[in-house]
């Protein structure tokens, strides 16, 4: 429990002072946290590999102009439960819990 207010407070403390320049800061954020985490090198690879697909799909779907608005909805939603089964094969159950916490915590920060 310590562990994960430790990451919380320390993405929240980065979040704040790197916001003005988000992609690279991202990155770094990431990075920390996968420190955090101890990941391998080849787990903070597949992780990397993984965002990056992430970020390419999603936006494809959002662009994808022959989807209606709820398709694009219900593209996303199978999509995030697909990067979800990935990220667990990838992670322990401990590390998988820390990312979704780091996760949910940008996620309730950018809806402020």
């Amino acid at each position: 429990m310590k562990n994960i207010l430790l990451i919380l407070s320390f993405a929240l403390m980065t979040t704040v002072t790197f916001g003005q320049n988000k992609p690279q800061n991202m990155k770094i954020l990431r990075d920390s946290i996968f420190t955090v985490m101890k990941l391998s090198d080849e787990n903070k690879l597949k992780m990397h590999n993984l965002i990056a697909e992430n970020g390419k799909t999603q936006k494809a779907i959002k662009e994808d102009a022959t989807l209606t608005e709820e398709q694009k909805k219900e593209k996303l939603q199978t999509w995030r439960k697909e990067i979800s089964v990935k990220e667990k094969s990838i992670l322990t159950p401990e590390e998988f819990q820390i990312w979704r916490d780091f996760g949910k915590s940008l996620s309730d920060k950018s809806k402020k």
